[in-house]
């Protein structure tokens, strides 16, 4: 049995006459696209059009970003995606087992 899709695998764009919840769904991708640095409408709509989904955004290298949108909002894009998750200096959290004892 194959797992379902996680959120990043789900198609951006739904096609022509989608239910009101998969425009609902699309909004939501949509939104999360502008929550990335350097991002607008118009630029969300040209990445929304020429990637089928947020992993294929995600994994976009900043050459073919810089095509769709520019050299600055692409070099923005990718250092907002590829900055580590800790901060420097600061030890990633690990998580606390408790003892079977």
């Amino acid at each position: 049995m194959q797992p379902p899709p996680i959120e990043l695998d789900l198609p951006l764009d739904l096609g022509p006459g989608t239910t009101p919840a998969a425009d609902e769904v699309r909004a939501r991708r949509l939104g999360h696209l502008m929550e990335l640095p350097g991002m607008d409408e118009a630029t969300a709509t040209r990445l929304l059009a020429a990637f089928p989904t947020l992993g294929a955004v995600y994994a976009a290298s900043e050459e073919r970003l810089e095509e769709l949108v520019g050299s600055v909002a692409a070099a923005r894009i990718r250092w907002f995606l590829d900055a580590p998750l800790t901060l420097p200096g600061r030890p990633a959290r690990r998580p606390h087992w408790r003892s079977a004892a």
